[in-house]
């Protein structure tokens, strides 16, 4: 449910931001492609939003 609410009211910037602190041990392991998909963004969007570090 927390991840429903997620996806409908915040930005994509801050559901990555989360996920990188929820899963921060694992976070390096997965494919990016599949990171994307998780948080229902395309990979061209997560591309942009980890250059911005």
């Amino acid at each position: 449910m927390e991840r429903i609410t997620s996806m409908r009211f915040t930005s994509a910037k801050e559901r990555y931001y989360h996920f990188q602190k929820t899963y921060s041990d694992i976070y390096h392991r997965i494919p990016l492609g599949m990171v994307a998909s998780y948080l229902g963004i395309t990979q061209e969007t997560l591309s942009r939003i980890r250059a911005e570090k």
